[in-house]
């Protein structure tokens, strides 16, 4: 074997090691949880879109959706690593614009909630803003509230209840034990 030959072998040696280096590097940087995101303020822009401020001095904008008209007052999770506002859209029945979605941003990502479709008048952060919790009854006279109480960062139900309340069809509803986040957040009713 001549030494040209010897020289393309030893290059293609240490580019070879080379990448396979790089690739272990990419490897670990992409199992290495990312650092958690906090935040100083929020507030609505003259668009109606969500203006988060990150403690790095960073700004984060959350757009607004379809037909989605603005957001609600935005609220910063206790631990300050989450951001949540209910996503207002026109309704035909009222003469004001109901929260039909609670959009969450945490940890660089952004979670629309929907529940079940109805709106979501109470909602608020649980486990220092780790889950999210809200209720949601139709605009008028509900017989029942649906509450949710969601993992953010998966979206996953973690639990669900119905609880009844006095209207015309059951002036007197049977009582329910409700959990401890159903009662903290009706304890807080907006």
């Amino acid at each position: 074997m001549n030494n040209a030959h010897l020289s393309i072998r030893m290059v293609i040696l240490i580019v070879l090691c080379t990448a396979e280096t790089d690739m272990v590097m990419a490897e670990e940087r992409s199992v290495r949880p990312p650092s958690s995101e906090t935040y100083v303020s929020a507030t609505i822009n003259a668009d109606g879109h969500l203006a988060i401020l990150k403690t790095n001095g960073q700004s984060v904008l959350v757009r607004k959706e379809g037909e989605q008209t603005t957001f609600s007052e935005p609220l910063i999770s206790s631990a300050k690593t989450a951001v949540a506002a209910q996503a207002m859209f026109g309704n035909c029945c009222t003469s004001y614009d109901i929260p039909l979605q609670l959009v969450v941003y945490a940890g660089g990502k952004v979670h629309r909630f929907n529940g079940v479709g109805l709106p979501i008048f109470q909602w608020g952060f649980a486990d220092s803003g780790t889950r999210i919790a809200y209720g949601q009854e139709p605009v008028h006279s509900a017989c029942a509230t649906h509450y949710e109480l969601r993992d953010i960062k998966s979206e996953q139900l973690i639990e669900a209840v119905d609880v009844p309340q006095p209207c015309g069809g059951i002036p007197d509803p049977k009582p329910l034990k409700i959990p401890d986040w159903v009662a903290t957040l009706i304890s807080k009713k907006r």
